[in-house]
């Protein structure tokens, strides 16, 4: 059985709050959903880990800009 994160769920994954990822949702920024299922979307933890390894601005690097290991 496929298991799909919620938007909860991302949040605490990527350690943001559930409002900005909201905002992200809105706004575009989140990956594009695995699954929806009228107003709910799903996402499966590699697209996060996939997103979180190549976004902007944070993913693979630390707060100081170095690169996490």
């Amino acid at each position: 059985m496929v298991r799909y994160l919620t938007l909860h769920e991302l949040a605490d994954r990527v350690g943001i709050t559930y409002n900005t990822a909201k905002g992200y949702l809105r706004k575009g920024v989140l990956p594009e959903p695995d699954a929806t299922i009228g107003p709910r979307c799903g996402w499966l933890p590699e697209t996060v880990d996939e997103w979180m390894e190549t976004r902007p601005g944070r993913g693979r690097w630390g707060r100081d800009g170095a690169p996490l290991h």
